[in-house]
């Protein structure tokens, strides 16, 4: 056996490449034929029962703001209904007042009771524009 020329590639190397070549080409035929289908098939529709919403009738709760009596918010909704600026003033005026004895009863003062007398006074234009 001589000495390759520069470049060539010597035969039992090439013989070694063309082996495995063949023996991949061998492999990959064989997984094919022997691995069954590359898809995955989904899964059976399963039977999903039908979803009710059931009526729920709902109350009001007990308490507005969970501290007042529901009389005292349509009291403040009517002196608004009649754009009655000074009575809103003295309800507000009172709520102030009775802020202690809220706070002491409820653990939160009349802060919600005031804001709400202020903001339906503000819409109906007690406070100018």
């Amino acid at each position: 056996m001589g000495i390759p020329s520069r470049g060539s590639i010597p035969s039992p190397v090439t013989r070694l490449l063309a082996w495995a070549f063949v023996a991949l080409v061998v492999i990959g035929v064989g997984g094919q034929l022997l691995g069954g289908p590359d898809e995955v098939d989904p899964p059976p529709p399963t039977a999903v029962p039908s979803t009710t919403v059931a009526t729920v009738a709902t109350t009001p709760p007990p308490f507005w703001m969970n501290k007042y009596e529901w009389g005292l918010k349509d009291h403040v909704d009517a002196l608004a209904a009649d754009v009655d600026c000074a009575a809103l003033h003295d309800r507000y005026v009172k709520a102030t007042l009775a802020n202690g004895a809220v706070a002491e009863r409820y653990g939160t003062g009349t802060a919600d009771l005031l804001e709400y007398i202020f903001i339906v006074s503000e819409a109906i234009g007690c406070y100018g524009e």
